[in-house]
């Protein structure tokens, strides 16, 4: 977590930043947006601060929410998984993925059309926007699934481990 809030900062006043100079810049002196990026990174540092340290937490810590994410990934649990530990915290994130199935989809497809609107309407760089939510769309429409299936994996092998002790 030390070396992650400052790369975390660096990240966030960066894209402030950049996107500030990039949409509109004539809207703030240099040293205003200079001031304003180190409150919103500072900002958003704390909140994602707060956010990965209860994450961590919930999960036994931070090796065991590596060691959780890793098996979600592949889909499979190690033999020396606290299953108690595990069970909480992959029913969280199958929450997560079920919730993300149908609200992904409505948020970027929401975000497309008013996209493309405003590059209908305003400035041609929304076309950029139009791209990003497509592939945000894409991207929601074909990895939720198949993290689903994974996650339920990781579920069914938990549970059959619970009933065999």
């Amino acid at each position: 977590m030390p070396v992650l809030l400052p790369v975390l900062f660096l990240f966030a006043s960066g894209l402030w930043f950049g996107i500030g100079l990039l949409v509109s810049p004539r809207d703030m002196s240099l040293l205003g947006r200079a001031i304003a990026t180190v409150f919103y990174a500072g900002a958003m540092t704390a909140f994602f601060g707060v956010w990965i340290s209860q994450a961590r937490r919930r999960a036994g810590g931070a090796t065991e929410l590596t060691d959780v994410q890793r098996g979600l990934q592949r889909g499979e649990v190690p033999e020396d998984a606290d299953l108690a530990t595990w069970s909480a915290t992959v029913d969280e994130h199958h929450r997560q993925l079920r919730r993300s199935r149908w609200f992904g989809p409505v948020v970027f497809g929401v975000m497309v059309v008013l996209a493309i609107w405003l590059a209908l309407t305003g400035t041609p760089w929304w076309w950029f926007g139009v791209a990003f939510f497509v592939g945000f769309l894409l991207f929601s429409v074909i990895t939720t699934p198949r993290a689903l299936a994974k996650t339920e994996a990781v579920r069914e092998e938990l549970r059959r481990r619970a009933n065999r002790h």
